[in-house]
């Protein structure tokens, strides 16, 4: 059951490692998207306190906190991103 879920959210962070690197590369910034990720990774947060989860949901919250102001949320999707692709590596 162990390996299950750390399979499954493997691929869950995956997925949202793929959505951000889309956003960064295409610098089109989705309010919709951006709190789909946000709810997300706050779900896997709760599943499992994982470091490299809790930086990329850290950045999340940044953009989510920032959106519509002068700021270059292409960043933090950049550091995110980085996050979660640490976070595959390792598990």
């Amino acid at each position: 059951m162990k390996v299950l879920r750390r399979r499954i959210l493997k691929e869950n962070v995956q997925f949202l490692t793929e959505v951000i690197d889309k956003m960064a590369k295409n610098g089109v910034i989705r309010e919709d998207v951006i709190e789909e990720v946000y709810w997300t990774l706050k779900k896997l947060l709760k599943d499992s306190c994982e470091g490299e989860l809790i930086e990329a949901f850290e950045e999340i919250v940044m953009i989510r906190s920032k959106l519509g102001k002068d700021v270059e949320p292409e960043r933090h999707l950049e550091k995110a991103k980085v996050s979660l692709s640490k976070f595959l590596e390792g598990g």
